[in-house]
């Protein structure tokens, strides 16, 4: 979302990720230093608070737990309807687990990482496969990028209970912001 300035970019950047995450937890996003007025610096947003590993247990009868971090920019844009200010996503590693630990679905986008895998994709955790199984939790499956709406629709059908009864209308309000004002397809 632009801002006239890079404070505003960023809290129109963060106020919809707030609202999604609303939806199944209660927590606070914080950014590393700088990562509300810094320009062409590349910041890491964690939408699950910094405590321990990053994890927030969400309630319902699954025991889901959900962590969200996210790599963006602010930057200039002087097109219209894009700027003056605003954010650009950098990468992002989203996870969902079991409360005893085991990954169910991680993706990951890192194009600036030590991976050679440079593209959106998502790994099938081990809570989901059988030890004979022909994929494994290292296989890097493309997913085109992600959202983190689709990441909390994804816990919530997988047991999160959803602590807004309008989630599905939350859910669909903030991406859609988001998709009105990306620049990637």
């Amino acid at each position: 979302m632009p801002g006239s300035s890079p404070y505003e970019a960023s809290s129109a950047f963060v106020g919809p990720l707030a609202e999604a995450l609303s939806c199944v937890a209660h927590g606070k996003i914080t950014a590393s230093a700088g990562g509300k007025n810094d320009l062409n610096k590349v910041h890491e947003l964690h939408l699950t608070g910094i405590a321990g590993d990053g994890y927030v247990r969400l309630r319902g009868d699954r025991r889901i737990e959900m962590r969200a971090r996210m790599f963006y920019e602010i930057i200039r844009d002087p097109r219209p309807g894009y700027g003056p200010f605003r954010i650009t996503t950098r990468g992002y590693d989203y996870s969902l687990r079991t409360s005893d630990g085991l990954a169910v679905v991680d993706y990951h986008w890192h194009p600036l990482g030590q991976s050679h895998e440079k593209d959106p994709h998502l790994h099938i955790g081990a809570a989901q496969l059988r030890p004979d199984s022909v994929l494994s939790n290292k296989d890097h499956l493309p997913s085109g990028r992600i959202t983190v709406e689709s990441v909390v629709r994804t816990a919530i059908e997988s047991g999160a209970t959803p602590l807004q009864p309008d989630w599905e209308t939350r859910l669909a309000g903030t991406e859609y912001r988001h998709v009105l004002h990306r620049s990637w397809h």
